[in-house]
This record gives structure tokens, sequence and C-alpha cells, in this order.
């Protein structure tokens, strides 16, 4: 990937009701569009009123500092979507935030999704529109460039979450989580690195290139298990195997699944594989076994002195493992089988949580759904897209079309519309709704439960916070 092929960054950050795409939605949107000198062009700020559908997480409100008049004002969420569409989708643009990848570009995926565009529209090739992510450049930064800023930490370890490099650096004043203060923040971050290293800011940048992340792994030292079994090694590095471990963790790729576009890492500095009971064994390994997408950094890097900055007694544990795994080849060659043709138990998932569980996934791969859609965004007047939706053959999009009708204009929807989504509401309350990961949707109940725990343990919360609670509760109690 050359970076010089794109013409803009587009930096964005969201506010969220909660943490679960499916279920959850968007509140906040910012963005700045800059050169690729990070020079602002334009900003971009849209609020979102709260969905009928939704009931917000009371620590996400509290975080994020809104309260309920804040929350019931604000663009339609099918309108609002649609221009954050036209921003991150726009041609020659890398869509960038701080996190982004892991938490707001799967926002972004499932409101495209139930508001029927297509869900990849912000890493598409035929418009030269990539993403990249801030958060897991910050790590290496901080592993190998320390100059680079001051590092914050709390109680003796590093903790690089936006906020905290915000505050002991200057990167931008304003509010923590404040969807435009954390955009200007992450941009004053990028152009940091990139002028303290540009040739190091260049070379993670490329690697959200799939084809130059394959590349890099595949040009790896390996170790050989069998005719069969080539393993690449590398250190593998993920904000969540803690800064105790300089987040970083001594692996071998067993398995790729070229169709899901992802391979599986063994980890090797973790237990002692020696001391694995033999009827335990496939269990146990499958258990230090860590999914990654190519393209998704978490970076990989070669097992080389000058990178490999684990423990001693995590360097003997991987070295111990190695042996082990040369010895019990037959045994890794039945994990990655194991990694790669297990099933799930199959689970009846809520329409809005469908995206990767139907057949062919998002309807933009489908011609005939795609054609349905796009005609649907063609029509303006409220009684056509009724009379439009109600036509609408293929249940599945009908089903999505009926709920984004509802939810941004119910008081113009046709009798049979309405009738649909009404009986929709009725189930929130009435039966559980799980998403593709097992997670359950939100209800009033549990939001109630929740204030009135945090209220009962107030000695964390300032004023501010305590009345958005309040208001909040009064709010749930009077829509029950």
């Amino acid at each position: 990937m050359d970076i010089n092929s794109f013409k803009y960054y587009v930096f964005y950050d969201l506010e969220t009701t909660g943490i679960n795409p499916a279920f959850d939605q968007i509140l906040q949107f910012a963005a700045v569009k800059t050169d690729l000198d990070f020079n602002e062009i334009e900003r971009y700020q849209y609020r979102l009123k709260l969905r009928r559908d939704v009931v917000p997480q009371p620590g996400a409100l509290i975080v994020n500092r809104l309260n309920v008049d804040m929350i019931l004002n604000g663009d339609k969420e099918y309108e609002a979507v649609m221009k954050m569409h036209s921003v991150l989708s726009s041609p020659d643009t890398i869509n960038i935030g701080y996190n982004t990848i892991s938490f707001d570009d799967e926002f972004m995926r499932f409101a495209y999704d139930r508001n029927l565009l297509n869900p990849y529209s912000n890493q598409n090739s035929s418009s030269n529109c990539i993403r990249m992510d801030v958060m897991p450049i910050t790590i290496l930064y901080y592993l190998y460039q320390k100059n680079a800023l001051r590092w914050p930490e709390i109680n003796g370890r590093p903790n690089l979450k936006l906020e905290n490099l915000n505050d002991l650096n200057g990167l931008a004043r304003g509010m923590a989580h404040d969807a435009v203060v954390d955009v200007l923040a992450t941009i004053e971050l990028a152009r940091r690195f990139k002028e303290v290293n540009p040739d190091m800011w260049c070379y993670l940048c490329q690697n959200f290139d799939k084809e130059i992340d394959l590349k890099r792994i595949k040009s790896l030292d390996k170790v050989r298990l069998s005719d069969s079994l080539e393993c690449e090694k590398g250190i593998f590095i993920r904000n969540r195997f803690g800064y105790k471990n300089n987040c970083m963790s001594l692996c071998v790729k067993i398995a790729y699944q070229n169709e899901l576009n992802r391979s599986f890492w063994l980890r090797l500095d973790t237990k002692d594989f020696n001391s694995i009971n033999s009827k335990n064994i496939l269990f146990e390994l499958e258990k230090s076994v860590i999914k990654r997408k190519t393209g998704v950094p978490d970076f990989i890097l070669p097992i080389k002195e000058k990178y490999n900055v684990s423990t001693d007694k995590k360097k003997d544990l991987y070295n111990n493992n190695i042996n082990w795994i040369k010895s019990n080849y037959k045994i890794i060659e039945k994990l990655s089988d194991k990694v790669l043709n297990k099933v799930f138990e199959h689970k009846e998932i809520d329409i809005d949580a469908s995206l990767y569980t139907r057949k062919k996934g998002s309807f933009f791969f489908d011609e005939n759904k795609k054609k349905i859609c796009q005609e649907f965004h063609n029509i303006d007047d409220i009684e056509a897209k009724n009379n439009f939706v109600e036509s609408i053959s293929f249940e599945d999009v009908k089903k999505v079309a009926i709920r984004l009708m509802g939810r941004n204009y119910y008081e113009l929807l046709s009798p049979y519309v309405k009738k649909q989504f009404d009986n929709y509401l009725h189930s929130i309350n009435e039966d559980e709704h799980i998403d593709h990961s097992g997670r359950k949707r939100n209800t009033m109940q549990k939001s109630i439960e929740d204030i009135r725990d945090r209220l009962g343990n107030s000695e964390n919360l300032d004023s501010e916070q305590v009345q958005i609670l309040k208001s909040f509760e009064r709010y749930l109690l009077n829509k029950n």
C-alpha cells in the first residue's frame, strides 16, 4: 500500500448507548477530514436521537456525560447514517481513529446493515477507501520509540487509553469521551508519531493492507513440524495481553482460514505444554489459540532480539514449548484441524445481529437484494416508501426495512408496517433477543437495576453523573 495513493484521512469517533453494535446505537458522530500531512480540511458532527427500541446502558451515559434531554433530541438514525456513509466512504480516503477497528468500525458496520447500506463501505477498493487504527500503532511506538510521547501510568503500570495520553501530553483541549475532542487528540497523536519517525509510521500503516500483511507473515521464520505443517513464528502484539507482558506473546501460526481471511496462532509463552495431562492436551492447547484477521493489526513481528522484550521466563517457556511441538506434531495437526472445523451451536439470531450469520452476509453480496436496497434509498416520499416496503419479496430485507421505517418515521407508517413494527417492539419486552455472540439486548429492567446499583455505591460518581442516572431512571419509569 502506497499512502500517497490516497488523498485524505478521515479521523472519526463515536459515542454510543453501550458496547453492543447490533443492539446499541450511535448517539454522537464526529469526524475531521485532513490531508496526508494532517492539515484540517473539513469537520463533521452529528447528534442522533435515541431510538424507541434502544435502552442505553447507564455506564455509557455517565462515561460520555450524556443526559436524557441530550439523547432525546437529534437527527433520525437513518438520515444521520446516510450522512456518515457519505463521509466515511468518500473516494481516496483512509478512515482512521483510536481503537476504531475493534469498536467504532463494528458499530458503523451494523448501523449500515440495519439501514440497508453496504456494511463494508468504508473499506472499499473500488473507491480506494481503507481503514486504519492509531491504537495498535501507539503500542508499537510505546514499545520501540519511547521518545515519541510521555507515557501515562496508573498504579505503576502503563495505560494507553486516549484520555490518559491526552492528559499527559496535551494533545487536545476539552472533556474526555467527547467525540470531537477524541478526534482532535487522535490527529495530534498521529502527527507526533509521524514527525518523530516517519519511516516507522509508513511501515505500520502498510500493515493495514491485506496483501502486504500476508506477505510479511509469510516472510517470518518458520518451524517445520511435518511434511504438511510448517508454522510461522512471530511476536503477536495485542493490548489485551497486558502491559505487564509488554502487550506481546510469542506464538506460532497453526492454521489459516482463507474464506474468512483469518489465522490461528498458538501462544507458546503462557503455559508449560510438558506439564499438561495427555488426556486434556487438545482442550488445554485450544485455550491458548488466538484468532487474527488479516490486515487488522494486532501486529506480528519477527522473533528477533531487538523486538523481543519478553521476560526471561517467557522466553524460556517459548523455547521449551517449541521443542515440545516438534516432538508432538501430530497433536498440533489435530489442533489445527479442530480450530478450522469447529462447529458452533445454532442460535436463533435477531435480524439486527444477523450480518455474520446470513448465508451470504451483507445484502449487497446478493445482486437482487442489493437492487432492492438501492431502490429503497431512491424513494423520497414516505408514503411511497411504505408501499415499497410492503412489496419487498425477500423476507429478511423486508424485516430490516420495516424496523428502519418504524425507528425513523413511526408517525407516518402505513397500517401494515406499523403493526409489524409494534409487534417487534412488544417482543423486546417479552422475548430475549440474542446477537451473533450470544449476548442479549438490554432491557428497561436491566438498566433500572444497574442505575440503582450505581446510585447505591455512588462514591466514585460526581454530582453531574448522579443527576444523569437519576434523570435516566425517571425517564425509564415514565416510559414503562
